[in-house]
């Protein structure tokens, strides 16, 4: 007579029932090696996040200068002359850093702002630059 109820697993042909240690042992295996890959993965997606908010925000910050250069009297733009706004760039940006910007005059009645700003990431400088010309009667390109 059979029992019923206590033992409900089809066995195979061979006789044996269920997963044995050997198939446990590297189910769990893989699952470590998959975890642990996801987890690289995961960690380098952070960084890259990182880097592209800091050079967004770096290149936001030239351009919101450029802009104030732009909205400011033709003779106030000495050539020859650097302007530092360091105390303007978002707190949100890596520290340490800072932003310049150099003014020079490649023609009569236009000038040239070369904005820099600098700042750390993960021990490296990282730099971005934007230029433009500006002339007597606004924006030449």
């Amino acid at each position: 007579m059979k029992r019923r109820g206590i033992h409900r697993f089809r066995r195979s042909p061979d006789g044996s029932a269920g997963f044995g240690v050997v198939e446990v042992v590297i189910a769990i295996a893989l699952l470590g090696a998959l975890s642990l890959a996801l987890t690289g993965m995961f960690q380098s997606i952070v960084a890259l996040q990182a880097a592209a908010r800091n050079q967004k925000l770096a290149t936001l910050a030239a351009q919101r200068q450029i802009e104030t250069l732009r909205n400011s009297s033709y003779g106030n733009l000495a050539a020859g002359s650097t302007v530092d706004f360091s105390g303007n760039l978002p707190s949100e940006l890596s520290s340490p850093k800072s932003g310049s910007v150099a003014i020079t005059e490649p023609n009569s009645g236009l000038k040239r702002v070369d904005v820099t700003v600098t700042y750390k990431q993960y021990g490296a400088t990282k730099k971005v630059v934007v230029s433009s010309t500006i002339g007597i009667i606004g924006i030449t390109k």
